[in-house]
């Protein structure tokens, strides 16, 4: 028969320095357990974020691709293309601008635009191997302006409108970025959205065929001699998008995508050679041999006249560039609490910081086919 003291002896627990062992195995087994899952969220959240910015992005981008497919031109001496780098907030009208005192900020004009070397500060110079030979960064790190690029031309792109009675005929589009709420709606969030402005068949034929800056009937009075109740898509919009009244179009009907930040042009023409092949030739952004920037401004007329490369800035271009930086709906709600101050903007943490860390950039080359008439 057993004695007490040997009872107990086989009823005893774990020594202190097994607990602190199993103690041990269990915390390095979480830790890891930790760290997987921590980079299973980030490679989900990643994921998610480019699904979301590439279904926003293909769309705009195809959008505009079919637009500039069907752009016409005569040769009459009218601009029957323009582009320009926004470097204000004041074109459209309708940029809900972000109160810049007591710590909200908005989309920083100074470090918003950069094309040619110089653009970028001196602590984030790019290798030099990534400039081109004309001085300019690479299209995907470059920035056009606070409002990105306005670009506007005529088209005989599909008419969106099922019911319209005229679908092949050219109206005038535009293509520019607005920070706007997404409804019209006073307490509706701003976002930065893409827009395309769509003037009917019947008042582009109104307004006629010219874009340049000082014709008076693409501007925001070009409102009086059109048909507003019929035909609401006035050549107004193409300098203010937003359609505020008189239609059954919402103020934000022709918003193609929201959290677009940024949209780049860069426009070519083929220079040919004799033996039969050729070579792009930039005319946007207007660039010398120097790498000195002429222009941030692009006319394109085409009266034969200007069919010169010396200058090349009349010229319809044949081959575009386009860039769209989108921005995750995380992005979205980062850049949304830093605009309002709910973030500090430190040294480290700014408008483009998040801007970059949670936005993707896309690229698409277009061929135009249309000849001057």
């Amino acid at each position: 028969m057993q004695s007490f003291r040997e009872v107990c002896k086989k009823q005893q627990g774990f020594t202190v320095l097994e607990l602190m062992v199993a103690v041990a195995v269990t915390a390095l087994l979480a830790a890891v357990l930790l760290n997987v899952s921590s980079q299973v969220l980030e490679t989900q959240r990643l994921a998610s974020g480019t699904l979301e910015t590439n279904q926003v992005a293909q769309f705009a981008l195809d959008r505009i691709q079919e637009d500039l497919q069907c752009a016409l031109y005569r040769n009459d001496g009218n601009v029957w293309m323009a582009i320009s780098v926004l470097e204000t907030k004041e074109n459209s009208g309708y940029w809900k601008l972000v109160d810049e005192s007591d710590n909200k900020m908005g989309k920083p004009l100074e470090d918003s635009f950069r094309l040619l070397e110089g653009d970028w500060p001196e602590n984030k110079k790019l290798p030099e191997d990534e400039y081109d030979s004309l001085g300019q960064g690479p299209f995907e790190k470059s920035r056009f302006g606070v409002g990105g690029v306005w670009l506007r031309f005529f088209t005989q792109g599909p008419e969106l409108d099922q019911n319209a009675k005229n679908t092949g005929a050219a109206r005038a589009v535009a293509y520019q970025i607005i920070r706007q709420g997404l409804t019209s709606s006073t307490t509706s969030s701003a976002r930065y959205q893409l827009f395309r402005s769509d003037v009917s068949a019947k008042n582009t034929f109104e307004a006629g065929y010219n874009l340049h800056p000082d014709a008076e009937a693409y501007n925001p009075q070009a409102t009086t001699n059109f048909d507003r109740e019929n035909t609401p898509r006035l050549p107004s919009t193409i300098t203010n998008p937003i359609i505020a009244e008189g239609s059954d179009y919402s103020s934000s009907a022709f918003s193609l995508a929201a959290n677009v930040i940024d949209f780049g042009v860069r426009a070519y023409v083929l220079q040919k050679n004799s033996y039969g092949t050729g070579n792009l030739v930039q005319v946007f952004p207007a660039i010398d041999s120097s790498g000195n920037l002429l222009d941030t401004e692009f006319l394109a007329t085409s009266h034969a006249a200007y069919q010169t490369l010396s200058n090349p800035f009349h010229l319809f271009p044949d081959v575009i560039d386009l860039s769209i930086r989108v921005l995750t709906n995380e992005g979205a709600r980062l850049m949304e609490s830093l605009e309002n101050g709910l973030i500090p903007t430190t040294e480290e943490q700014d408008w483009w910081s998040i801007a970059e860390e949670h936005s993707e950039v896309y690229i698409r080359r277009v061929k135009i086919y249309g000849q001057g008439l």
